[in-house]
């Protein structure tokens, strides 16, 4: 798809976008068209031509226009600290009848969010096996000392997932989790036909192609909700790779072989640039550590987490977005059907301090050692945060 930058002359940066503007509605905006004739032809002139529209200064197009002009308006549907949710429920474990820490991890990360927390403070329904409804009485408002997780299997019987009876990928039961919000939502009257998982960790990213024999420049979007990265070869050096090293490695231009373009008719080995179009309001990252060649193996090498986090390197207009580290999901062992899964968040009452919540267990204290083998990591943007934050914390 080559990008349509008409009427977008006076905006030459989506700087905006990566910071917190004071009014959501300050901006004018365009609407989006269906219509594949420009305002060009419409006057009578000759339209432009896609290389021409590629290759003039960054602005944005209608389609990125209607995905940052969406992430805009959810500002004031969510909650985005602590102090916009009604109660702070005090930190507690969750029974782990079996093996079901995979489940449990995610549903204490998610915890620690918010805006999850004030979604599920918001809704009520009748269903037995609702998922949000059990997560609120079986776990938040619960008076034990832990909570259980009985709830969770039901919750998806009728989708047919995580019914097997055996360990499964917590990637894959947050993914599932926040599919499930996604239904919930609707019966909010805030938060209809809106999808809440894209609301808070949706981001965009910029892809531009340029053909090797005409120069003509294509772009498309990608948008997803939790970012993969991978791990990268070990540093010849010994030095251990950063959780920001392997999300600039999602950045970095590659190639793609055999692209076919569409101005020349030729095929070609093309470069491809990625750059982060839309900043999520909360980072969510998957560090993929396990392959799959018949037997599945697991990449145990350490990945420091960056207490703060800088994305301005990756952003398509080189602006500022800050988060800071919020909670992590851990995995030990050597394989994913065998292995452990336990959270590391901030507290919801003290930000400055971090919990471990391993099961039904609650400490205080937190190992920089487990950090390094996190699976799942979950970054907020630092002006959600109270301030007072400075002293590391890892």
């Amino acid at each position: 798809m080559t990008v349509n930058n008409e009427g977008w002359s006076s905006f030459k940066t989506n700087k905006w976008l990566f910071t917190t503007p004071s009014s959501s509605y300050s901006r004018p905006r365009t609407p989006v068209s269906n219509s594949r004739v420009s305002e060009g032809e419409e006057n009578g002139k000759v339209p432009e031509s896609p290389s021409k529209r590629a290759n003039r200064p960054r602005t944005l197009s209608d389609r990125g226009n209607e995905i940052l002009d969406n992430h805009e308006a959810v500002r004031n549907l969510y909650a985005w600290n602590w102090s916009e949710v009604r109660e702070n429920y005090p930190e507690k474990g969750i029974h782990n009848p079996s093996i079901f820490c995979y489940a449990i991890s995610c549903v204490q990360l998610l915890s620690h969010v918010p805006a999850i927390v004030r979604i599920l403070q918001d809704h009520h329904c009748n269903d037995p096996v609702c998922l949000c409804c059990n997560w609120k009485r079986c776990f938040l408002k619960s008076q034990n000392h832990a909570g259980n997780i009985s709830w969770f299997r039901e919750a998806f019987k009728r989708d047919r997932k995580f019914n097997q009876g055996r360990q499964e990928d917590a990637h894959d039961a947050l993914l599932a989790i926040l599919g499930k919000l996604d239904k919930i939502a609707v019966q909010n009257p805030r938060l209809k036909d809106r999808k809440v998982a894209d609301d808070l960790f949706g981001y965009s990213i910029r892809n531009e192609v340029q053909c090797r024999n005409c120069k003509n420049k294509h772009v498309f979007y990608e948008n997803n909700t939790v970012m993969t990265v991978r791990m990268m070869k070990k540093d010849p050096s010994g030095r251990n790779h950063s959780i920001k090293d392997l999300m600039q490695n999602v950045f970095t231009t590659s190639t793609i072989y055999g692209y076919n373009c569409s101005n020349c008719k030729k095929k070609s080995d093309a470069p491809v640039k990625p750059t982060l179009l839309r900043a999520p309001q909360i980072l969510l990252l998957h560090i993929s550590r396990f392959s799959f060649d018949g037997w599945g193996k697991k990449i145990s090498r350490p990945v420091v987490l960056n207490e703060t986090l800088d994305v301005s390197t990756m952003a398509t207009a080189g602006a500022s977005t800050v988060y800071k580290l919020c909670g992590a999901v851990i995995h030990g062992g050597m394989t994913l059907d065998y292995g452990h899964y336990w959270c590391v968040a901030r507290s919801r009452r003290r930000e400055q301090q971090f919990v471990t919540l391993n099961d039904s267990s609650v400490s205080n204290q937190m190992s920089p050692r487990d950090m390094l083998q996190s699976y799942i990591v979950l970054y907020r943007r630092a002006e959600h945060l109270n301030s007072g934050l400075e002293k590391s914390m890892i």
